[in-house]
């Protein structure tokens, strides 16, 4: 009997093991590619100038560097500079869904480093 009951837990446990297993693989294939990552920054996203209309495709990597050169906390509402007029009305295409949470999440790193030098 104590074999039959060591058979037993092992198999439970076999078969946790490839529960999880194929959970953390579903994860990792599934799931969007991390922020830091190749694919994730080199994706290209459509701009909309909100002033003359124009539209051209930039990468996600050189948004993201362009903000956070910028000195400061960013304000929303400053797009990113139409390479034509100079001034920051491009935002991307899906403006709701791209740009308040890289805004968010670019502020939020910018006030801890702030905050590490005394500003």
């Amino acid at each position: 009997m104590a074999d039959g009951g060591r058979n037993k837990f092992t198999i439970a446990l076999l078969c946790v093991a490839v529960v999880l297993g194929g959970w953390l693989l579903m994860r990792t294939v599934l799931s969007d590619p991390p922020r830091e990552s190749v694919e994730y920054l080199s994706e290209d996203i459509v701009v909309v100038c909100e002033d003359t209309g124009e539209e051209w495709t930039i990468s996600r990597g050189k948004i993201e560097r362009d903000l956070y050169m910028r000195q400061g906390l960013i304000d929303p509402d400053q797009g990113i500079t139409n390479p034509n007029t100079g001034q920051p009305t491009g935002f991307p295409a899906d403006r709701e869904k791209e740009w308040d949470s890289v805004i968010e999440r670019i502020n939020a790193q910018k006030k801890i480093i702030q905050e590490r030098n005394g500003k």
